[in-house]
């Protein structure tokens, strides 16, 4: 049961992961803790085993990536770009998953207050009014999609550069990466 001094120990470790405080980071706190209250996880602690599918890349993000310790790098933090305030905590050994949505959010005819305001009702308000929860089914992940090593190595055929886990693609029977393939989000000036 989610309680205020760990809701406090949390909000503390994701400001200083984020570099300070805004109502992003304390909604993103409650969540991320929500979501592993849900999968019967416990705080501080590593869980192999956990992804969490983020849908929007604000701040909410960071504050649940502080409290549930998923990275991009270690695979366990995936990104899609929904522009939602949800995020879905998938426990890979059971198949069980929550898409957790902040219901407030959510709401369209919303009282104005201040940053101090809105941080108190979050770090007051139980999570279970604060956030809608599904219990969902995430749609199985590629083996090269899933945390560890890289699982699948290329050479791109035309930039030579290395290329992992799979995202390259097969043209004339060479690989190439996506950047070359397609259009690239960057251009090389001199």
């Amino acid at each position: 049961m989610m309680n205020i001094d760990d809701y406090d120990e949390q909000l503390k470790k994701a400001v200083e992961f984020h570099g300070e405080l805004c109502g992003g980071i304390a909604i993103g706190t409650k969540l991320g803790m929500y979501g592993l209250e849900l999968l019967g996880m416990e705080l501080n602690k590593r869980h192999k085993n956990l992804i969490v599918i983020l849908e929007n890349e604000r701040c909410t993000a960071d504050g649940i990536q502080a409290v549930t310790k998923c990275t991009i790098g270690k695979r366990s933090l995936k990104l899609v770009y929904y522009g939602r305030f949800a995020a879905t905590f998938y426990n890979m050994d059971t198949g069980e998953a929550y898409r957790v949505s902040d219901a407030d959010a959510n709401k369209k005819d919303k009282a104005k207050e201040t940053r101090e305001e809105m941080v108190e009702r979050f770090r007051i308000t139980p999570p279970e009014e604060l956030f809608n929860v599904e219990k969902v089914k995430v749609k199985e992940f590629k083996e090269a999609q899933k945390p560890g090593d890289p699982h699948v190595t290329e050479w791109c055929c035309e930039c030579g550069e290395k290329i992992t886990d799979n995202y390259h693609l097969i043209i004339d029977g060479n690989p190439i990466c996506k950047s070359c393939a397609e259009e690239s989000y960057y251009e090389v000036i001199d």
